[in-house]
């Protein structure tokens, strides 16, 4: 006979796989955008519990302070840590649990050595969290970014901050956050930025491991500056490859056994091969890697040249010089890194820039130093007098507008797109062939899942105040509520200052 516990539990398991069933039956007759409402419903139901967590974890927090020692709440119920308390029973990992508990301790009210009770320390980001409005992960992210940057900032620019963020989160996903926290933490703080580049420079490594099947792991971790050198080349690779035709034109015999030429050499005629390539991108961001290593042993450039670093610490900019030898060419297509900086950081040698395509960010005075290197290029569009706006006479954009456009969209305009600029398509919001103009108001970069939705689903794209938004399809939305896309909102420290 079945223990009591053992009989429960299977009780519940078999009304919790009928609750299942009937659930599954109900969302399979729902139509799309009931299904969309209803994942939203699900999600926001998520934030409540998670709000009702995050007060929880705050109390216990507070009942397992080291002043309490032994009699801590954490250390009688066997754990370490509030956190490990919180993983145990949880049954989730120590490093969501340390997310919770850093929330709550943020956001809960306390108490002063006298006994006063004082607000939250992040009042702002308290309410919108508890009332449901952000979720933990998002909570996390401003709480950790305004913790590094505390110390030094300024009390009125720490509070605009915290506001900006919240606002933020409340319309956004936590990776979006995350990013922009980054920004304001660096904005906030402009002397932490060279130690904090300092420490990611010196945590730089590379791991391999040989896996059972034969295979061989490569695990590389790389600072900002190191991996904008290696996305270049890869993204460049990957993207020739992707843009590549993938069709040619195919002889064809016409009745008295002569060869035609008709539509021959643009794929446009009714005798064409497909190309395809079979490779997914993450097979073609392996080749390029292998593509540059036989590169490199083949190359006989550098050789002779002992005890010399060409790492990028070592600033040593190498230029796109002719080589005589043809086995020194390297096998990938040429790459531009773009670094972006204010002038006043240009100047000054403080603050930020930023690399496209890198999400962490790299001090003004590494990028003063790399401002010669013959493959960066400073995000000053426009140079040479080369125009940047045309009208409807020239159908592609130009290269300078293509980084006009990745300056704005950041890569694919896509709301949490991740595609670099050189996965991207430049469209036409109003059509080229509807007599829309080839400029930079008319212009947006997309990869080309996202460009063929724009054209196939009816998504609506608007450029207001420089910025991209998408406005869905009823089927999606039926509010069409516009999403923002393009690069993320930049700090705005010296209109506060004023």
């Amino acid at each position: 006979m079945d223990k009591p516990s053992s009989r429960s539990r299977a009780n519940a398991e078999a009304s919790a796989g009928a609750t299942a069933d009937a659930h599954s039956g109900v969302l399979g007759a729902l139509s799309d955008s009931a299904l969309l409402e209803a994942l939203a419903d699900g999600f926001a139901q998520k934030r409540e519990a998670e709000a009702q967590l995050v007060r929880v974890a705050a109390e216990v927090v507070e009942r397992s302070r080291s002043s309490l020692g032994p009699n801590g709440l954490s250390i009688q119920a066997g754990c370490g840590s509030p956190a490990a308390l919180l993983a145990e029973l949880g049954r989730i990992t120590l490093a969501e649990a340390h997310r919770i508990c850093r929330v709550a301790e943020a956001t809960a009210d306390r108490v002063s050595l006298v006994g006063e009770r004082m607000p939250a320390r992040y009042p702002l980001v308290a309410e919108a969290a508890l009332a449901a409005r952000i979720p933990v992960d998002s909570a996390n992210h401003i709480v950790a970014a305004l913790d590094q940057a505390a110390p030094r900032a300024e009390g009125e620019h720490f509070v605009a901050a915290e506001q900006a963020l919240v606002e933020f989160a409340c319309d956004n996903p936590a990776d979006s956050v995350r990013k922009l926290a980054a920004r304001w933490r660096d904005a906030l703080d402009v002397d932490g930025i060279e130690p904090r580049e300092d420490d990611v420079v010196q945590r730089r490594c590379l791991r391999r491991t040989i896996l059972a099947n034969g295979m061989k792991r490569y695990q590389l971790d790389l600072d900002p500056l190191s991996s904008a050198y290696l996305d270049a080349a890869i993204d460049a690779y990957v993207g020739a490859i992707i843009r590549a035709p993938r069709f040619q034109a195919s002889d064809s015999q016409t009745s008295d056994g002569q060869t035609s030429d008709s539509g021959a050499g643009d794929g446009c005629g009714a005798n064409y091969e497909e190309l395809p390539d079979p490779r997914t991108l993450t097979q073609i961001a392996a080749d390029a890697l292998v593509q540059l290593a036989r590169h490199g042993i083949a190359c006989t450039q550098a050789r002779g040249r002992k005890g010399r670093s060409n790492s990028a610490h070592d600033n040593h900019a190498h230029g796109n010089a002719a080589h005589d030898n043809a086995d020194t060419e390297i096998p990938l297509p040429a790459a531009t890194i773009i670094v972006r900086m204010t002038l006043e950081s240009l100047l000054s040698g403080l603050g930020e820039a930023q690399i496209d395509g890198i999400e962490q960010p790299i001090s003004a005075k590494t990028a003063r130093k790399l401002a010669a290197d013959a493959q960066l290029i400073p995000a000053v569009l426009g140079g040479n007098s080369e125009v940047l706006d045309l009208g409807t006479p020239r159908r592609l954009f130009t290269r300078a507008q293509r980084i006009a456009l990745a300056e704005r969209d950041d890569g694919c305009a896509w709301a949490g797109c991740r595609r670099p600029p050189s996965y991207t398509e430049a469209h036409h919001i109003r059509w080229w062939s509807h007599g829309g103009a080839t400029n930079l108001n008319n212009g947006i970069l997309l990869c080309s899942m996202h460009h063929h939705r724009v054209h196939r689903d009816g998504w609506g794209v608007r450029i207001r105040d420089n910025v991209p938004w998408f406005i869905p399809p009823s089927s999606v939305d039926i509010y069409r509520t516009p999403r923002r896309g393009g690069r993320l909102p930049a700090p705005e420290i010296r209109q506060l200052a004023g």
